[in-house]
């Protein structure tokens, strides 16, 4: 069965160990759902596309060739926010994913999506309950799970404004969102370094967006990889420039603006 709403944005700006490691993983978890995407868009510059296409074989895109695109960008802007917003830009569903080349969807991530969408038509992003890991496919921790405990949040299962103020480990991979809302409210902002999916639902949750935590396991999210943005921040950032950052975060979501000039300069 095919979901007719959502599809699917996979980003890859560049061919390494990693992403021949990890990208047929990820296309196979979209290829064993239990309900099938409406469409799988990977995002990519022309000169990778060909290397990409041979990444994959009939084992783990056979459910959805007639649905995977291999999508250019040709506009040279290929940081990762430039990369998913330029997919949705390309994307004709109500509502779209992304899926991050190193992490995979569990097989009723989108049966679980279509069913919730059905029950809650005002809710505007369905975030997934992620199982973090370690490179190795160790277990490390939850995330996004906090909001069906007793008392943490006003409305059971629902991340507002308030609770993002005090709490911000909260992750945006593998969320379904309706595309409209994300268009309108300014799409991700490569100007925020870090803690652009912070600030991302703090611009939601201002501006009234309902986002609700599906409790089903929904995603595995590989944690500390080598060569990741975050791996790449930490490694680079100091405490005072991590903390500048999601300051930022706290005040830049005002604005619906999709780019603000915002640096950092060391005291």
């Amino acid at each position: 069965m095919k979901s007719k709403q959502v599809t699917v944005i996979l980003p890859v700006h560049e061919i390494t160990d990693q992403v021949e490691k990890w990208f047929p993983l990820s296309i196979q978890s979209i290829n064993e759902q239990k309900e099938l995407p409406s469409s799988v868009l990977v995002v990519c510059p022309k000169e990778i596309s060909s290397k990409l296409e041979k990444l994959l074989t009939n084992e783990n895109n056979s459910n959805i060739k007639n649905i995977l695109k291999f999508l250019i960008n040709d506009t040279g802007n290929y940081g990762f926010c430039d990369q998913i917003n330029f997919g949705v830009s390309n994307c004709d569903t109500e509502y779209f994913s992304y899926l991050e080349y190193d992490d995979e969807y569990s097989k009723i991530w989108f049966k679980n999506v279509n069913r919730y969408i059905s029950a809650y038509p005002e809710v505007d992003v369905f975030l997934p309950l992620i199982v973090e890991t370690d490179p190795l496919g160790n277990f490390m921790s939850f995330t996004n799970e906090p909001v069906w405990a007793k008392d943490f949040s006003e409305e059971l299962g629902m991340v507002d404004n308030s609770i993002l103020q005090n709490f911000a480990n909260f992750n945006i991979a593998g969320m379904v969102v309706k595309k409209d809302k994300f268009v309108s409210l300014g799409q991700l902002k490569q100007n925020v370094k870090l803690t652009f999916m912070y600030e991302f639902l703090l611009r939601l949750s201002h501006y009234d967006s309902k986002i609700m935590v599906i409790p089903k396991m929904g995603y595995r999210h590989t944690n500390q990889r080598e060569g990741s943005l975050f791996v790449e921040y930490q490694s680079s950032m100091s405490q005072d420039e991590a903390k500048f950052w999601f300051n930022s975060a706290k005040k830049e979501y005002y604005f619906k603006e999709n780019d603000r000039k915002i640096t950092y300069d060391a005291i």
